[in-house]
Protein backbone atom coordinates (compact mmCIF):
# COMPACT_ATOMS: atom_id res chain seq x y z
CA UNK A 1 0.00 0.00 0.00
CA UNK A 2 1.24 3.48 -1.11
CA UNK A 3 0.14 6.91 1.04
CA UNK A 4 2.08 9.46 2.10
CA UNK A 5 -0.60 9.31 5.07
CA UNK A 6 1.24 8.33 8.58
CA UNK A 7 -1.30 5.99 10.95
CA UNK A 8 -0.49 4.80 14.50
CA UNK A 9 0.74 1.53 14.92
CA UNK A 10 -2.76 0.31 15.58
CA UNK A 11 -4.67 1.51 13.41
CA UNK A 12 -2.06 -0.02 10.95
CA UNK A 13 -2.77 -3.32 12.88
CA UNK A 14 -6.49 -3.11 12.62
CA UNK A 15 -6.09 -2.34 9.02
CA UNK A 16 -4.03 -5.27 7.91
CA UNK A 17 -6.62 -7.37 10.60
CA UNK A 18 -9.40 -6.10 8.48
CA UNK A 19 -8.31 -6.81 5.03
CA UNK A 20 -6.84 -10.14 6.07
CA UNK A 21 -10.80 -11.19 7.09
CA UNK A 22 -12.54 -9.20 3.86
CA UNK A 23 -15.40 -9.04 6.55
CA UNK A 24 -14.80 -7.34 9.81
CA UNK A 25 -16.02 -4.72 12.38
CA UNK A 26 -13.36 -1.98 13.99
CA UNK A 27 -14.63 -1.29 17.58
CA UNK A 28 -12.24 1.43 18.92
CA UNK A 29 -13.95 4.27 21.52
CA UNK A 30 -14.45 7.80 19.49
CA UNK A 31 -11.29 9.81 18.49
CA UNK A 32 -8.88 6.75 18.24
CA UNK A 33 -8.70 7.82 14.28
CA UNK A 34 -11.64 4.76 12.38
CA UNK A 35 -11.75 6.71 9.92
CA UNK A 36 -8.60 7.00 9.02
CA UNK A 37 -8.51 3.72 9.08
CA UNK A 38 -11.44 3.54 6.36
CA UNK A 39 -9.54 5.32 4.26
CA UNK A 40 -6.71 3.69 4.26
CA UNK A 41 -9.14 0.26 3.54
CA UNK A 42 -10.71 1.89 0.49
CA UNK A 43 -7.70 3.03 -0.68
CA UNK A 44 -5.88 -0.12 -0.59
CA UNK A 45 -8.79 -2.16 -2.48
CA UNK A 46 -8.75 0.67 -5.30
CA UNK A 47 -5.10 0.68 -5.76
CA UNK A 48 -5.38 -3.51 -6.07
CA UNK A 49 -8.35 -2.96 -8.42
CA UNK A 50 -10.75 -5.38 -6.38
CA UNK A 51 -13.14 -2.00 -5.66
CA UNK A 52 -14.52 0.38 -8.46
CA UNK A 53 -17.42 1.13 -6.57
CA UNK A 54 -17.17 1.75 -2.76
CA UNK A 55 -20.11 3.06 -0.02
CA UNK A 56 -19.48 4.32 2.86
CA UNK A 57 -23.33 4.73 4.77
CA UNK A 58 -23.18 6.93 7.70
CA UNK A 59 -26.21 7.65 9.98
CA UNK A 60 -26.75 11.33 9.41
CA UNK A 61 -26.04 13.88 7.25
CA UNK A 62 -23.85 15.47 9.39
CA UNK A 63 -21.59 12.45 9.58
CA UNK A 64 -21.75 11.95 5.52
CA UNK A 65 -20.41 16.11 4.95
CA UNK A 66 -17.62 15.20 7.36
CA UNK A 67 -16.44 12.01 6.70
CA UNK A 68 -16.50 12.71 2.90
CA UNK A 69 -14.82 16.18 3.75
CA UNK A 70 -12.30 14.02 5.81
CA UNK A 71 -11.66 11.03 2.57
CA UNK A 72 -11.60 14.11 0.17
CA UNK A 73 -8.82 15.46 1.91
CA UNK A 74 -6.88 12.03 2.00
CA UNK A 75 -6.90 11.73 -1.79
CA UNK A 76 -9.94 9.86 -1.75
CA UNK A 77 -12.81 10.46 -4.51
CA UNK A 78 -15.83 10.88 -1.92
CA UNK A 79 -19.14 12.52 -2.69
CA UNK A 80 -21.58 13.30 -0.38
CA UNK A 81 -25.32 12.13 -0.71
CA UNK A 82 -28.09 13.22 1.59
CA UNK A 83 -31.59 14.41 1.87
CA UNK A 84 -30.35 17.88 1.92
CA UNK A 85 -28.82 18.12 -1.26
CA UNK A 86 -30.71 19.06 -4.47
CA UNK A 87 -31.50 16.45 -6.32
CA UNK A 88 -28.81 17.49 -9.34
CA UNK A 89 -26.36 17.50 -6.63
CA UNK A 90 -27.38 14.13 -5.54
CA UNK A 91 -27.53 12.55 -9.20
CA UNK A 92 -23.81 13.68 -9.59
CA UNK A 93 -23.00 12.09 -5.88
CA UNK A 94 -24.47 8.86 -6.85
CA UNK A 95 -21.79 8.56 -9.95
CA UNK A 96 -18.70 9.07 -7.56
CA UNK A 97 -16.17 5.68 -7.55
CA UNK A 98 -17.18 6.26 -3.18
CA UNK A 99 -20.50 7.61 -2.14
CA UNK A 100 -20.90 8.91 1.51
CA UNK A 101 -24.72 8.61 2.27
CA UNK A 102 -26.86 8.22 4.67
CA UNK A 103 -29.13 4.33 4.93
CA UNK A 104 -32.33 6.20 4.33
CA UNK A 105 -31.35 8.15 1.06
CA UNK A 106 -29.62 4.43 -0.14
CA UNK A 107 -32.77 3.30 0.16
CA UNK A 108 -34.96 5.48 -1.23
CA UNK A 109 -32.94 6.76 -4.29
CA UNK A 110 -29.64 5.30 -3.96
CA UNK A 111 -31.10 1.51 -4.85
CA UNK A 112 -31.85 2.51 -8.69
CA UNK A 113 -29.38 5.29 -9.01
CA UNK A 114 -26.50 3.93 -7.88
CA UNK A 115 -24.10 1.00 -9.62
CA UNK A 116 -23.80 -1.72 -7.14
CA UNK A 117 -20.46 -1.42 -4.77
CA UNK A 118 -18.12 -3.91 -4.46
CA UNK A 119 -17.33 -2.89 -1.36
CA UNK A 120 -19.11 -1.33 1.76
CA UNK A 121 -17.96 0.73 4.49
CA UNK A 122 -20.78 0.69 7.84
CA UNK A 123 -20.17 3.44 10.04
CA UNK A 124 -21.63 3.47 13.36
CA UNK A 125 -22.74 0.07 12.53
CA UNK A 126 -24.38 -0.60 15.77
CA UNK A 127 -27.54 1.22 13.98
CA UNK A 128 -27.79 -2.22 12.59
CA UNK A 129 -30.79 -3.43 13.91
CA UNK A 130 -34.39 -4.30 13.33
CA UNK A 131 -36.17 -2.75 10.46
CA UNK A 132 -33.28 0.27 10.17
CA UNK A 133 -32.69 1.73 6.74
CA UNK A 134 -29.21 0.14 8.13
CA UNK A 135 -30.14 -3.41 7.66
CA UNK A 136 -32.75 -2.96 4.42
CA UNK A 137 -28.93 -1.64 2.88
CA UNK A 138 -27.08 -4.50 4.55
CA UNK A 139 -29.24 -7.06 3.01
CA UNK A 140 -29.56 -5.73 -0.50
CA UNK A 141 -25.94 -5.48 -0.88
CA UNK A 142 -23.31 -8.25 0.18
CA UNK A 143 -20.38 -7.19 -1.83
CA UNK A 144 -16.85 -9.40 -0.68
CA UNK A 145 -15.24 -6.92 0.94
CA UNK A 146 -17.32 -5.14 4.20
CA UNK A 147 -15.82 -2.74 7.35
CA UNK A 148 -18.02 -1.74 10.30
CA UNK A 149 -16.80 0.99 12.36
CA UNK A 150 -18.67 1.50 15.93
CA UNK A 151 -17.51 2.82 19.61
CA UNK A 152 -19.22 0.04 21.03
CA UNK A 153 -20.97 -3.28 19.91
CA UNK A 154 -24.42 -3.15 22.09
CA UNK A 155 -24.08 -7.45 23.13
CA UNK A 156 -27.61 -7.84 22.15
CA UNK A 157 -26.72 -6.86 18.25
CA UNK A 158 -23.55 -8.62 18.10
CA UNK A 159 -25.20 -11.71 16.13
CA UNK A 160 -26.63 -9.09 13.84
CA UNK A 161 -23.43 -7.78 12.98
CA UNK A 162 -21.80 -10.33 12.41
CA UNK A 163 -23.83 -11.64 9.80
CA UNK A 164 -24.39 -8.78 8.03
CA UNK A 165 -21.09 -7.21 8.30
CA UNK A 166 -18.54 -9.20 9.63
CA UNK A 167 -16.15 -10.44 12.59
CA UNK A 168 -15.88 -8.33 15.56
CA UNK A 169 -12.26 -6.81 17.15
CA UNK A 170 -12.08 -4.31 19.60
CA UNK A 171 -9.12 -2.12 20.66
CA UNK A 172 -10.05 -0.71 23.87
CA UNK A 173 -8.97 1.70 26.95
CA UNK A 174 -6.28 -1.05 28.74
CA UNK A 175 -4.53 -0.19 25.00
CA UNK A 176 -2.25 2.39 26.24
CA UNK A 177 -1.54 2.82 22.62
CA UNK A 178 -5.22 4.37 21.80
CA UNK A 179 -5.32 5.85 25.91
CA UNK A 180 -3.68 9.05 25.09
CA UNK A 181 -5.73 10.31 21.63
CA UNK A 182 -9.59 9.33 23.24
CA UNK A 183 -11.39 12.18 24.65
CA UNK A 184 -13.57 11.79 27.55
CA UNK A 185 -16.18 13.06 26.41
CA UNK A 186 -17.71 12.03 22.66
CA UNK A 187 -20.47 13.82 20.86
CA UNK A 188 -23.20 12.37 18.69
CA UNK A 189 -25.88 14.39 16.60
CA UNK A 190 -29.10 12.41 16.06
CA UNK A 191 -31.64 13.48 13.57
CA UNK A 192 -35.57 13.68 14.26
CA UNK A 193 -36.95 14.51 10.98
CA UNK A 194 -41.01 15.84 10.70
CA UNK A 195 -43.33 13.80 9.44
CA UNK A 196 -45.64 14.89 6.44
CA UNK A 197 -48.15 16.40 8.18
CA UNK A 198 -45.53 18.04 11.11
CA UNK A 199 -43.71 19.65 8.00
CA UNK A 200 -47.03 20.91 6.68
CA UNK A 201 -48.05 22.67 10.24
CA UNK A 202 -44.09 23.82 10.72
CA UNK A 203 -44.22 25.86 7.14
CA UNK A 204 -47.81 27.38 8.12
CA UNK A 205 -46.35 28.56 11.47
CA UNK A 206 -43.28 30.08 9.72
CA UNK A 207 -45.65 31.71 7.37
CA UNK A 208 -47.66 32.63 9.66
CA UNK A 209 -44.86 34.30 11.70
CA UNK A 210 -43.81 35.54 8.43
CA UNK A 211 -47.01 37.80 8.07
CA UNK A 212 -47.42 39.16 11.61
CA UNK A 213 -45.70 42.33 13.23
CA UNK A 214 -44.96 43.76 16.84
CA UNK A 215 -45.59 41.05 19.93
CA UNK A 216 -47.89 38.82 18.05
CA UNK A 217 -44.98 37.56 15.42
CA UNK A 218 -42.72 36.91 18.81
CA UNK A 219 -45.59 35.06 20.20
CA UNK A 220 -45.92 32.93 16.82
CA UNK A 221 -42.05 32.77 16.13
CA UNK A 222 -42.67 30.84 20.29
CA UNK A 223 -44.56 27.65 18.83
CA UNK A 224 -41.91 27.43 15.34
CA UNK A 225 -39.56 26.78 18.31
CA UNK A 226 -41.44 24.86 20.13
CA UNK A 227 -42.88 22.80 17.51
CA UNK A 228 -39.23 21.82 16.66
CA UNK A 229 -37.45 22.44 19.75
CA UNK A 230 -39.92 20.33 22.15
CA UNK A 231 -42.57 18.64 20.34
CA UNK A 232 -46.34 19.66 19.34
CA UNK A 233 -47.44 18.41 22.78
CA UNK A 234 -45.20 22.14 23.93
CA UNK A 235 -47.59 24.01 21.51
CA UNK A 236 -50.80 22.22 22.58
CA UNK A 237 -50.70 22.29 25.86
CA UNK A 238 -49.72 26.16 25.34
CA UNK A 239 -52.67 26.80 22.62
CA UNK A 240 -54.84 25.02 25.40
CA UNK A 241 -54.15 28.11 27.93
CA UNK A 242 -56.32 30.68 25.62
CA UNK A 243 -54.30 34.19 25.16
CA UNK A 244 -52.99 35.20 22.48
CA UNK A 245 -51.42 32.73 21.09
CA UNK A 246 -54.35 30.83 20.79
CA UNK A 247 -56.24 33.36 18.87
CA UNK A 248 -53.04 33.74 16.59
CA UNK A 249 -52.85 29.78 15.84
CA UNK A 250 -56.72 29.34 15.57
CA UNK A 251 -56.78 29.61 11.83
CA UNK A 252 -54.17 26.84 12.15
CA UNK A 253 -55.93 24.56 14.74
CA UNK A 254 -56.95 21.40 12.22
CA UNK A 255 -53.04 21.28 11.49
CA UNK A 256 -51.91 21.70 15.25
CA UNK A 257 -54.20 18.65 15.97
CA UNK A 258 -53.84 16.63 13.17
CA UNK A 259 -53.68 12.43 14.37
CA UNK A 260 -50.48 12.36 11.96
CA UNK A 261 -48.53 14.88 14.43
CA UNK A 262 -46.99 13.04 16.93
CA UNK A 263 -46.86 14.77 20.62
CA UNK A 264 -43.51 13.90 20.67
CA UNK A 265 -41.57 13.56 17.22
CA UNK A 266 -38.16 13.21 18.78
CA UNK A 267 -39.59 10.15 21.06
CA UNK A 268 -37.89 7.63 18.46
CA UNK A 269 -34.26 9.24 18.24
CA UNK A 270 -33.89 9.41 21.89
CA UNK A 271 -35.16 6.29 22.46
CA UNK A 272 -32.22 4.96 19.72
CA UNK A 273 -29.92 6.37 21.36
CA UNK A 274 -30.85 4.47 24.36
CA UNK A 275 -30.95 1.26 22.93
CA UNK A 276 -27.58 2.08 20.88
CA UNK A 277 -25.53 2.93 24.50
CA UNK A 278 -27.34 0.26 25.92
CA UNK A 279 -24.19 -0.51 28.38
CA UNK A 280 -24.97 2.97 29.93
CA UNK A 281 -25.11 2.89 33.67
CA UNK A 282 -27.23 6.25 33.92
CA UNK A 283 -28.40 8.46 31.46
CA UNK A 284 -29.82 12.25 31.59
CA UNK A 285 -32.30 13.91 28.99
CA UNK A 286 -33.03 17.47 29.11
CA UNK A 287 -35.94 19.07 27.86
CA UNK A 288 -37.93 22.54 29.04
CA UNK A 289 -41.25 20.95 28.77
CA UNK A 290 -42.74 19.46 31.82
CA UNK A 291 -45.75 18.04 29.63
CA UNK A 292 -42.69 16.28 27.07
CA UNK A 293 -40.48 14.97 30.60
CA UNK A 294 -44.05 13.23 31.13
CA UNK A 295 -44.10 11.61 27.80
CA UNK A 296 -40.59 10.53 27.78
CA UNK A 297 -40.61 8.87 31.32
CA UNK A 298 -43.92 7.03 30.24
CA UNK A 299 -42.36 5.73 26.65
CA UNK A 300 -38.89 4.90 28.55
CA UNK A 301 -40.33 3.06 31.36
CA UNK A 302 -37.72 0.22 31.24
CA UNK A 303 -34.92 2.35 32.37
CA UNK A 304 -36.80 2.88 35.84
CA UNK A 305 -36.84 6.64 34.85
CA UNK A 306 -36.74 9.49 37.55
CA UNK A 307 -38.03 12.92 36.48
CA UNK A 308 -35.98 16.57 38.10
CA UNK A 309 -39.48 18.63 37.52
CA UNK A 310 -38.72 21.39 39.93
CA UNK A 311 -40.44 22.74 43.35
CA UNK A 312 -43.66 23.17 41.80
CA UNK A 313 -43.99 19.24 40.65
CA UNK A 314 -41.92 17.53 43.00
CA UNK A 315 -40.18 17.23 45.87
CA UNK A 316 -36.69 18.27 44.35
CA UNK A 317 -34.37 16.45 47.31
CA UNK A 318 -36.70 13.25 46.81
CA UNK A 319 -36.12 13.16 43.17
CA UNK A 320 -33.06 13.88 43.32
CA UNK A 321 -32.20 10.87 45.77
CA UNK A 322 -34.03 8.81 43.75
CA UNK A 323 -31.78 9.59 40.28
CA UNK A 324 -28.84 8.88 42.44
CA UNK A 325 -30.30 4.77 43.05
CA UNK A 326 -28.43 2.51 41.13
CA UNK A 327 -31.95 1.06 39.49
CA UNK A 328 -32.31 4.35 38.07
CA UNK A 329 -30.82 4.31 34.56
CA UNK A 330 -32.63 7.08 33.15
CA UNK A 331 -33.24 10.85 34.49
CA UNK A 332 -35.30 13.30 32.95
CA UNK A 333 -35.01 16.85 34.33
CA UNK A 334 -36.64 20.48 33.00
CA UNK A 335 -34.86 24.00 32.81
CA UNK A 336 -36.31 24.01 36.13
CA UNK A 337 -35.05 20.90 37.79
CA UNK A 338 -31.83 20.74 36.38
CA UNK A 339 -30.35 23.14 39.05
CA UNK A 340 -28.61 21.67 41.40
CA UNK A 341 -27.70 18.27 39.77
CA UNK A 342 -24.46 16.90 40.62
CA UNK A 343 -24.47 13.05 39.12
CA UNK A 344 -20.94 12.28 37.83
CA UNK A 345 -21.93 8.86 37.55
CA UNK A 346 -24.25 9.33 34.41
CA UNK A 347 -22.37 8.36 31.37
CA UNK A 348 -25.39 9.59 28.73
CA UNK A 349 -26.14 12.82 28.75
CA UNK A 350 -29.02 13.72 25.90
CA UNK A 351 -30.27 17.53 24.83
CA UNK A 352 -33.45 17.44 23.77
CA UNK A 353 -34.62 21.08 23.95
CA UNK A 354 -31.79 23.03 22.35
CA UNK A 355 -31.22 26.37 24.59
CA UNK A 356 -30.70 29.51 23.20
CA UNK A 357 -28.75 30.26 26.45
CA UNK A 358 -25.21 29.60 25.70
CA UNK A 359 -24.95 29.71 29.58
CA UNK A 360 -27.52 26.96 29.92
CA UNK A 361 -25.76 25.23 27.42
CA UNK A 362 -22.94 25.26 28.85
CA UNK A 363 -24.21 24.31 32.39
CA UNK A 364 -26.08 21.81 31.54
CA UNK A 365 -22.95 19.46 30.10
CA UNK A 366 -20.60 20.89 33.15
CA UNK A 367 -23.05 19.05 35.25
CA UNK A 368 -21.82 15.30 34.67
CA UNK A 369 -18.81 16.54 32.18
CA UNK A 370 -16.58 15.21 35.21
CA UNK A 371 -14.58 12.36 35.40
CA UNK A 372 -15.03 9.88 37.88
CA UNK A 373 -11.82 8.00 38.39
CA UNK A 374 -13.13 5.45 36.58
CA UNK A 375 -11.69 5.68 32.89
CA UNK A 376 -13.99 5.01 30.28
CA UNK A 377 -15.83 7.34 27.37
CA UNK A 378 -18.75 9.41 28.21
CA UNK A 379 -21.12 10.00 25.14
CA UNK A 380 -23.09 13.62 24.95
CA UNK A 381 -25.87 12.86 22.19
CA UNK A 382 -27.72 15.94 20.60
CA UNK A 383 -31.23 15.26 19.01
CA UNK A 384 -32.09 17.96 16.45
CA UNK A 385 -34.93 18.15 13.86
CA UNK A 386 -33.05 18.95 10.75
CA UNK A 387 -33.90 21.90 8.06
CA UNK A 388 -35.57 23.89 11.03
CA UNK A 389 -34.52 26.08 13.25
CA UNK A 390 -33.56 23.90 16.14
CA UNK A 391 -30.18 23.63 14.04
CA UNK A 392 -29.55 27.06 15.12
CA UNK A 393 -30.00 26.43 18.35
CA UNK A 394 -27.55 23.55 18.58
CA UNK A 395 -24.76 25.54 16.56
CA UNK A 396 -24.70 28.40 19.09
CA UNK A 397 -24.93 26.17 22.00
CA UNK A 398 -21.72 24.03 20.87
CA UNK A 399 -20.10 27.19 20.05
CA UNK A 400 -20.65 28.70 22.94
CA UNK A 401 -19.24 25.80 24.92
CA UNK A 402 -16.03 25.69 22.20
CA UNK A 403 -14.95 29.18 23.34
CA UNK A 404 -15.90 28.21 27.18
CA UNK A 405 -13.08 25.67 27.07
CA UNK A 406 -15.75 22.91 27.07
CA UNK A 407 -14.54 20.62 24.46
CA UNK A 408 -17.43 18.08 23.06
CA UNK A 409 -16.66 16.02 19.47
CA UNK A 410 -18.99 17.09 17.56
CA UNK A 411 -17.93 19.15 13.94
CA UNK A 412 -19.68 22.85 14.29
CA UNK A 413 -18.42 23.67 10.83
CA UNK A 414 -20.11 20.96 9.45
CA UNK A 415 -23.39 21.41 10.90
CA UNK A 416 -23.31 25.17 9.95
CA UNK A 417 -22.44 24.63 6.49
CA UNK A 418 -25.08 21.79 6.49
CA UNK A 419 -27.89 23.72 8.08
CA UNK A 420 -26.81 27.12 5.79
CA UNK A 421 -27.24 24.61 2.63
CA UNK A 422 -30.28 22.86 3.71
CA UNK A 423 -32.38 26.25 4.15
CA UNK A 424 -31.66 27.05 0.61
CA UNK A 425 -32.56 23.62 -0.81
CA UNK A 426 -35.85 24.56 -1.98
CA UNK A 427 -34.62 27.66 -4.21
CA UNK A 428 -31.77 25.52 -5.58
CA UNK A 429 -34.12 22.78 -6.59
CA UNK A 430 -36.23 25.74 -8.01
CA UNK A 431 -33.43 27.23 -10.20
CA UNK A 432 -32.41 23.17 -10.99
CA UNK A 433 -36.02 22.97 -13.26
CA UNK A 434 -35.77 26.05 -14.68
CA UNK A 435 -33.14 28.79 -14.48
CA UNK A 436 -34.99 31.91 -14.23
CA UNK A 437 -34.76 35.41 -12.34
CA UNK A 438 -35.28 36.11 -8.69
CA UNK A 439 -37.91 37.67 -8.78
CA UNK A 440 -39.75 35.34 -11.10
CA UNK A 441 -37.97 32.68 -8.32
CA UNK A 442 -39.74 34.70 -5.48
CA UNK A 443 -42.94 34.36 -7.09
CA UNK A 444 -42.73 30.61 -7.94
CA UNK A 445 -42.08 29.85 -4.54
CA UNK A 446 -44.26 32.43 -3.16
CA UNK A 447 -41.71 33.66 -0.87
CA UNK A 448 -40.70 37.46 -0.13
CA UNK A 449 -38.40 39.08 -2.45
CA UNK A 450 -35.80 39.76 -0.23
CA UNK A 451 -35.55 36.35 1.18
CA UNK A 452 -34.92 35.21 -2.22
CA UNK A 453 -32.32 37.31 -3.20
CA UNK A 454 -30.76 36.57 0.21
CA UNK A 455 -31.17 33.05 -0.96
CA UNK A 456 -29.70 33.19 -4.04
CA UNK A 457 -26.59 35.74 -2.98
CA UNK A 458 -25.87 32.92 -0.71
CA UNK A 459 -25.59 29.97 -2.93
CA UNK A 460 -23.78 32.08 -5.29
CA UNK A 461 -20.94 33.37 -2.95
CA UNK A 462 -20.75 29.41 -2.17
CA UNK A 463 -20.05 28.55 -5.39
CA UNK A 464 -23.44 26.57 -6.09
CA UNK A 465 -24.95 29.25 -8.63
CA UNK A 466 -23.66 31.24 -11.92
CA UNK A 467 -25.59 33.54 -14.43
CA UNK A 468 -26.04 35.08 -17.20
CA UNK A 469 -27.10 38.30 -18.50
CA UNK A 470 -30.45 38.55 -20.53
CA UNK A 471 -33.20 41.13 -21.75
CA UNK A 472 -35.03 40.10 -18.56
CA UNK A 473 -32.12 40.91 -15.82
CA UNK A 474 -29.80 38.00 -14.66
CA UNK A 475 -31.01 34.38 -14.83
CA UNK A 476 -29.53 32.24 -12.39
CA UNK A 477 -28.58 28.29 -12.25
CA UNK A 478 -26.72 25.62 -10.75
CA UNK A 479 -23.30 24.92 -11.65
CA UNK A 480 -23.65 21.63 -12.91
CA UNK A 481 -26.71 22.89 -14.75
CA UNK A 482 -25.27 25.27 -16.84
CA UNK A 483 -26.71 22.79 -20.24
CA UNK A 484 -30.53 24.44 -19.01
CA UNK A 485 -29.15 27.81 -19.50
CA UNK A 486 -28.73 27.02 -23.51
CA UNK A 487 -31.89 25.13 -23.84
CA UNK A 488 -33.87 27.85 -22.66
CA UNK A 489 -31.75 31.40 -23.08
CA UNK A 490 -29.78 30.12 -26.36
CA UNK A 491 -30.76 33.57 -28.12
CA UNK A 492 -28.02 35.03 -25.04
CA UNK A 493 -25.42 31.95 -25.42
CA UNK A 494 -24.97 32.64 -29.32
CA UNK A 495 -21.21 34.62 -29.78
CA UNK A 496 -21.20 37.26 -32.26
CA UNK A 497 -18.52 37.07 -34.87
CA UNK A 498 -15.78 39.83 -35.16
CA UNK A 499 -17.32 41.69 -32.44
CA UNK A 500 -14.21 42.84 -29.83
CA UNK A 501 -14.79 43.43 -26.14
CA UNK A 502 -12.45 44.25 -23.14
CA UNK A 503 -12.12 42.18 -20.44
CA UNK A 504 -11.07 43.05 -16.85
CA UNK A 505 -10.24 39.36 -15.08
CA UNK A 506 -9.74 39.07 -11.36
CA UNK A 507 -8.41 37.10 -8.98
CA UNK A 508 -7.79 36.39 -5.59
CA UNK A 509 -4.90 38.53 -5.11
CA UNK A 510 -6.89 41.30 -7.18
CA UNK A 511 -7.61 42.23 -10.71
CA UNK A 512 -4.98 41.38 -13.71
CA UNK A 513 -4.05 43.31 -16.78
CA UNK A 514 -7.20 43.84 -19.21
CA UNK A 515 -7.76 42.11 -22.60
CA UNK A 516 -9.42 43.33 -25.34
CA UNK A 517 -10.58 41.07 -28.56
CA UNK A 518 -12.12 38.81 -30.39
CA UNK A 519 -14.11 36.05 -28.89
CA UNK A 520 -10.97 33.85 -29.91
CA UNK A 521 -8.42 35.71 -28.21
CA UNK A 522 -10.05 36.55 -25.31
CA UNK A 523 -10.92 33.18 -24.88
CA UNK A 524 -7.10 32.20 -25.67
CA UNK A 525 -5.86 34.91 -23.20
CA UNK A 526 -8.26 33.59 -20.28
CA UNK A 527 -7.40 30.39 -20.51
CA UNK A 528 -3.81 30.69 -19.98
CA UNK A 529 -4.75 32.82 -16.61
CA UNK A 530 -7.08 29.89 -15.73
CA UNK A 531 -4.09 27.29 -16.15
CA UNK A 532 -1.56 29.63 -14.62
CA UNK A 533 -4.01 31.16 -11.72
CA UNK A 534 -6.10 27.75 -11.40
CA UNK A 535 -9.57 30.07 -11.22
CA UNK A 536 -10.93 33.89 -11.54
CA UNK A 537 -13.01 35.25 -8.60
CA UNK A 538 -14.63 37.69 -11.08
CA UNK A 539 -14.90 38.57 -14.54
CA UNK A 540 -15.74 42.67 -15.87
CA UNK A 541 -15.96 43.85 -19.34
CA UNK A 542 -17.60 46.27 -21.55
CA UNK A 543 -18.19 47.00 -26.02
CA UNK A 544 -18.85 49.64 -27.66
CA UNK A 545 -22.33 48.59 -29.92
CA UNK A 546 -24.32 51.04 -31.81
CA UNK A 547 -27.96 50.78 -31.45
CA UNK A 548 -29.58 52.50 -34.60
CA UNK A 549 -27.86 55.85 -34.81
CA UNK A 550 -26.87 55.97 -31.07
CA UNK A 551 -23.45 54.27 -30.07
CA UNK A 552 -22.97 52.92 -26.29
CA UNK A 553 -21.35 51.55 -24.26
CA UNK A 554 -23.01 47.91 -23.05
CA UNK A 555 -21.07 46.78 -19.86
CA UNK A 556 -21.01 43.54 -17.94
CA UNK A 557 -19.98 41.65 -15.32
CA UNK A 558 -20.00 38.04 -13.68
CA UNK A 559 -19.39 37.90 -9.78
CA UNK A 560 -18.77 34.38 -9.72
CA UNK A 561 -15.90 31.93 -9.10
CA UNK A 562 -14.96 31.10 -13.03
CA UNK A 563 -12.59 27.21 -12.07
CA UNK A 564 -13.12 25.61 -15.26
CA UNK A 565 -13.37 25.66 -18.97
CA UNK A 566 -17.39 25.25 -19.03
CA UNK A 567 -17.89 28.14 -16.99
CA UNK A 568 -15.62 29.84 -18.55
CA UNK A 569 -17.34 28.92 -22.17
CA UNK A 570 -20.57 30.10 -20.37
CA UNK A 571 -19.20 33.10 -19.56
CA UNK A 572 -17.75 34.44 -22.65
CA UNK A 573 -20.61 32.83 -24.87
CA UNK A 574 -23.04 35.30 -22.47
CA UNK A 575 -20.34 38.04 -22.92
CA UNK A 576 -20.35 38.12 -26.57
CA UNK A 577 -23.95 38.13 -27.07
CA UNK A 578 -24.15 41.43 -25.46
CA UNK A 579 -25.38 42.69 -28.46
CA UNK A 580 -28.45 40.93 -28.42
CA UNK A 581 -29.24 41.18 -24.46
CA UNK A 582 -27.92 44.60 -24.21
CA UNK A 583 -30.42 45.85 -27.15
CA UNK A 584 -33.72 45.19 -25.54
CA UNK A 585 -32.34 46.79 -22.25
CA UNK A 586 -31.86 50.27 -24.45
CA UNK A 587 -35.43 50.00 -25.88
CA UNK A 588 -37.05 48.80 -23.10
CA UNK A 589 -35.45 51.91 -20.99
CA UNK A 590 -36.45 54.24 -24.42
CA UNK A 591 -40.09 52.81 -24.42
Amino acid sequence: MKTRLKPRDYQLEALRWALSRERAIVCMPTGAGKTLIAALWILELMQRGEARKVLVLEPTRFLVEQTSRVLKSLGIPAEPVHGSMSRGSRARGWRARVVVATPEIVESEGFHSMEEPDAIVVDECHHTTGQDSYVKVASRYRPRWRLGLTAYVPPSRKGMLEEYIGEVRCWGWSDPRLAKYIPEWAGEVYEAPLNDAERRLYEALESLWDSLQGRERVVAGNAVRWLVRDGAEAVRESYGKGGLLSRILKPLEDLLFDPAVRPAHKLPALLRALADHEGFEKAIVFVDRVAIARIIAREAAEYRPTLLLGRRHLDPAEALEAARRRETRLVVATSAGEEGIDLPEADLLVVWSHTASPLRFIQRLGRILRATGVRRQKAAVFIATPDTVDVDSLIDGLVEAEKAGVQVEVDVEVIRSLWEASRRRRVLEALEEAPMPVDMLAQALGIPLKRAQSAVQWLLSKGYLVYIHTPYGRVYAPRHAIDRLYELHGDYLNPEPGLEVQVKPHTSRGPLRSIRGDYSRVKERLERLLEKHGALERLTAHARLRVGAVETIAQAAYHYRIDDEHILKLVLDNLFSIRRWHRFHALNNLN
